[in-house]
């Protein structure tokens, strides 16, 4: 029988003993979080949301644990997902690893029990994480001149994608492109739009 956790990736230990020392509501919430965030209910796991329930509890918590707690909920989830595992079996499988403590196997298996059933049923669920596009502003532009040139009157496209990653940090990516290579952008947004309709 496939196990959930044969591929967990080697150096967890340390998530794993965070997992097990969070309040038991605490651990139920990120678990939410993240079987909504997996079923598309919300958009990005809101980790500000989080962060501020650590202050709550008074725990510490460095983001860099925060998004491997969340990456290993992810992985067991998605696994779980995979192999359309049921909650008694879950929480074997997640005691019998000697990493996860009781109330922890039972905390996740729970969750999964109680939220779980839209991803064991339907497996057409992206097995990645991406980002959400929040925000994109364009402008047109002439440069005037350069150093190597007096009169460059050459017209061109700024644009800033702002995207939210699965953990809900914001980054913007700016980038600058010829008239015709937006027109190129354009014209495949427009048949993607075209294509969605038929749908």
């Amino acid at each position: 029988m496939a196990e959930v956790l044969n591929d967990l990736p080697q150096g967890c230990d340390h998530t794993i003993d965070i997992l097990n020392r969070l309040p038991t509501e605490v651990l139920s919430d990120i678990c939410h979080d993240v079987l909504f965030f997996l079923q598309f209910k919300i958009p990005a796991i809101d980790v500000e949301t989080l962060r501020e329930k650590f202050e709550e509890n008074r725990i510490h918590i460095e983001d860099k644990d925060l998004q491997s707690i969340l990456h290993i909920l992810k992985y067991i989830y998605r696994s779980a997902s995979k192999l359309k595992v049921q909650r008694d079996s879950l929480k074997r499988q997640l005691l019998s690893s000697i990493k996860f403590t009781e109330e922890t196997s039972e905390n996740i298996a729970c969750n999964w029990k109680e939220y779980g059933d839209v991803l064991k049923s339907d497996h057409s669920f992206p097995m990645f994480d991406v980002g959400k596009l929040i925000d994109m502003q364009w402008k047109l532009g002439v440069a005037v001149s350069s150093d190597g040139c007096r009169n460059l009157n050459s017209t061109f496209v700024s644009m800033t994608l702002k995207v939210a990653d699965t953990s809900g940090k914001l980054t913007s990516h700016a980038f600058e492109m010829t008239i015709p290579q937006f027109k190129n952008i354009s014209k495949q947004l427009q048949e993607m739009a075209k294509s969605m309709e038929m749908i």
